[in-house]
């Protein structure tokens, strides 16, 4: 049974996968480079998918669709996946946050660190520093940067904004299409959760 779960998992990720990542590449090489302006084009098919599973218009793939979903709904594999979203969307959400606030509220800051630490115009530098770090550096910095969100929210923000300029934009980019894509996963696991809370299928066993 655990073997057929497997599979099962397996075929339903890869046909998801192998649909919807085209999808989006697509959109944002040939329409719009915007990834926010893409937002919705994953939860339209995902949708879609879904309302052709209720009709039982996909055949054995929506049978194991829906397994899946229920299955990843529920238990602890359900709470996992939830709160793992949620967790991401705000660190994802609050990167970005700050980035923009460096760059606007807090631009005078954010020049006086540029002025004062050179280093930070030379991403090859930064990137060799951040190799030479222990274990207990990361752990710190990170407990660090956590009080610093309530404590010292502006030289954060600052900080985070200099980073963003060191490497050309890479970091709000890659940040904005991770919070794009788990806000619309967290969207695509409620509307499912709501779909399939009415009635359980005849197919999850």
């Amino acid at each position: 049974m655990k073997k057929k779960d497997f599979l099962e998992g397996l075929i339903v990720f890869g046909v998801m996968t192998g649909l919807l990542l085209p999808v989006r590449l697509f959109f944002v090489a040939y329409v719009s480079s915007d990834w926010f302006s893409s937002f919705g084009i994953i939860s339209s098919i995902s949708i879609a998918i879904l309302i052709l599973t209720k009709k039982r218009k996909l055949g054995k793939f929506g049978e194991m669709f829906e397994r899946q979903i229920a299955k990843l709904q529920s238990g602890k594999v359900g709470k996992i996946v939830y709160g793992q979203s949620i967790v991401f969307l705000l660190i994802l959400g609050g990167t970005i946050f700050a980035i923009e606030q460096g760059n606007s509220v807090y631009v005078d800051l954010k020049e006086q660190i540029l002025e004062e630490y050179e280093e930070f115009s030379e991403p090859e530098k930064l990137l060799e520093k951040t190799g030479e770090m222990e274990i207990q550096d990361w752990v710190y910095g990170s407990i660090g940067m956590f009080f610093a969100i309530f404590y010292a929210f502006p030289q954060l923000a600052a900080v985070f904004a200099v980073l963003n300029e060191s490497f050309d934009g890479w970091i709000l980019h890659f940040y904005t299409v991770a919070f794009v894509e788990y806000l619309e996963l967290f969207g695509i696991l409620l509307v499912f959760r709501f779909a399939f809370s009415n009635k359980q299928s005849k197919f999850v066993t």
